[in-house]
C-alpha cells in the first residue's frame, strides 16, 4: 500500500501525521542514499520526506519517534534520522528524514521542496532544484517507472528536406522491450516510432520542409512506455 503525507494539527506531546493511498500515477525521480540507487516520489501532499526503512542501516542514538496514521485507524511508528545525506540525481543535500514502513523507497515531501525551490513541470515532466533540471518519469501504484520523457540533450538543426539520426537513452535493462511514442512537434517534423530494447537505441528525425528545423536542447520528442 502506498502512503502519502496530509497535514494534521499536532494536539498530543509527538507529532502526529495522517497518511492516505494514491492509486494514480506520480513523478519520481532517481537518487542514492547510503549508496543504494532509489527511487524518489515528489509529493507536495507530504509534509515531510518519508524514507523507507530498509534502506536506513541504524537509527541515530538522537531518532525522535513520531506516529503516522494509515488508512482506518492503523497507526504506524516512524523516527526522525538527522542529517542524512541524500544525492537528488547528482544534488547532494543533508536533511532530517523520517525512516517509516514504506513500499516506495523514498518520498521527498514539501519540508525539502521547499527548501530547494523546487519547480515542478507536469507537462514535461522535470523537476528544477537549485537550478538544475532533472527528468522525471511517472510511477504506477507498484512504484515501477511506467512512462519515460525522452528531451534532446543538445540543440540541433535539422536541413531541410533530409533526415537525422539520434542516439536515445532509456531506463530499461539490456532485455527489455520498449516502444517510442513521438510528441507533436512542428508540421515539417516527424520522429519515428521505434521498438527497441535496452537502454539505447537510434531515433530518425526528418525535415520533410524547405527550411532548417532548429529543436532545443530539453525538447520533448517522444515517450517510452
Amino acid at each position: 500500500m502506498k502512503h502519502h503525507l496530509m497535514t494534521k494539527p499536532n494536539r498530543g506531546p509527538r507529532p502526529r501525521l495522517i497518511l492516505s493511498s494514491d492509486e494514480q500515477l506520480e513523478k519520481a525521480v532517481r537518487g542514492t542514499i547510503y549508496d543504494q540507487n532509489v527511487s524518489m516520489i515528489v509529493d507536495t501532499a507530504a509534509m515531510i520526506t518519508l524514507v523507507n526503512e530498509k534502506l536506513i542501516p541504524a537509527d541515530n542514538e538522537d531518532s525522535e519517534t513520531v506516529t503516522l496514521r494509515g488508512l482506518g485507524e492503523q497507526l504506524v511508528t516512524g523516527k526522525i534520522i538527522k542529517n542524512t545525506s541524500l544525492d537528488i540525481d547528482r544534488v547532494n543535500i543533508q536533511w532530517d528524514v523520517c525512516k517509516a514502513p514504506l513500499t516506495d523507497d523514498i518520498i521527498l515531501g514539501l519540508d525539502i521542496l521547499d527548501t530547494l525551490g523546487a519547480v515542478i513541470n507536469l507537462s514535461t515532466p522535470t523537476l528544477t532544484i537549485n537550478n538544475k533540471v532533472i527528468n522525471a518519469a511517472f510511477v504506477n501504484s507498484g512504484g515501477e517507472i511506467s512512462i519515460q520523457q525522452v528531451c534532446i540533450k543538445r540543440t540541433i538543426t535539422v536541413p531541410p528536406n533530409s533526415e537525422m539520426t539520434v542516439t536515445i537513452k532509456s531506463n530499461k535493462s539490456a532485455d527489455q522491450e520498449f516502444i517510442l511514442e513521438p510528441c507533436p512537434l512542428t508540421s515539417c517534423v516527424l520522429v519515428s516510432h521505434v521498438v527497441g530494447k535496452g537502454n539505447s537505441c537510434p531515433l530518425t528525425i526528418l525535415n520533410d520542409g524547405n527550411r532548417h528545423i532548429r529543436l532545443k536542447k530539453v525538447k520533448p520528442i517522444g515517450y517510452i512506455e
